[in-house]
């Protein structure tokens, strides 16, 4: 739509199997890992996270949104 456009994302759908979080300040890829699959091996939820949003684990900065795909 044309917010997507105004903030220069892309207007490609996001797909079904995800959902978005929004990261707050002192979260690391690693620690939203853990939040989001607890008790789990948290590095490939971190690699499939970086994937999913094309970002390096150690440049998230808050305020930013992230795609947390579901099989992840």
């Amino acid at each position: 739509g044309p917010v997507v456009h105004a903030l220069g994302g892309s207007a490609q759908p996001v797909p079904a199997s995800s959902h978005s979080y929004v990261v707050r300040p002192g979260d690391t890829l690693w620690s939203i890992a853990d939040r989001v699959a607890p008790g789990q091996d948290p590095r490939p939820i971190v690699d499939a996270i970086a994937g999913a949003n094309g970002v390096d684990p150690g440049a998230i900065v808050p305020g930013q949104s992230l795609i947390i795909p579901t099989s992840a």
